[in-house]
């Protein structure tokens, strides 16, 4: 069953680094409604774990449904902000693509680069943390908020540095 139009909503999430800076996941996810508030609680927290699993940052902040405010300390293992996990998104429908940050502070010992000429920084999908950040993203799901009905896919990964 697809989405009425204009069904969808803002997610976010907040990491901090080792020098207190932050860094930031945001996108849309599926419009939250009584009938699948607690499907899309656990689609969100499982979205959450996958990120939490790939990066060193403290996870200070989150929102989709409420918004939730964590005590933290400032990590110690060298976490910074500006090293980042994007991904490619594909709408297979439109053939729409975009990218988005998913992953601040990441932690790089958790991923395979791929040798890949077009692609700069490309990252191997299948390695255990970035294959369940893809399932959870894909099932949460990441919506296009153009066209909230189509399927979305993740269709590649990259290292980013220096985000701002």
């Amino acid at each position: 069953m697809g989405l009425p139009a204009g069904s969808y909503q803002p997610f976010s999430a907040s990491y901090i680094d080792a020098g207190g800076e932050h860094g930031n996941v945001h996108g849309f996810g599926k419009l939250i409604t009584a009938a699948n508030h607690d499907a899309q609680a656990t689609a969100w927290a499982a979205v959450l774990s996958a990120i939490d699993a790939l990066s060193l940052g403290a996870r200070d902040k989150d929102r989709y449904d409420d918004e939730t405010t964590y005590a933290v300390s400032r990590p110690t293992n060298g976490a910074a902000r500006e090293v980042a996990l994007s991904a490619t998104f594909q709408d297979m429908t439109s053939g729409q693509k975009w990218v988005n940050t998913v992953v601040p502070c990441l932690d790089i010992s958790k991923i395979t680069y791929i040798d890949n000429v077009n692609a700069k920084d490309a990252v191997d999908p299948t390695t255990t943390e970035v294959a369940a950040l893809t399932t959870a993203l894909e099932a949460f799901p990441v919506v296009n908020p153009e066209h909230p009905t189509n399927t979305v896919h993740v269709v590649g990964y990259r290292v980013i540095r220096g985000q701002k």
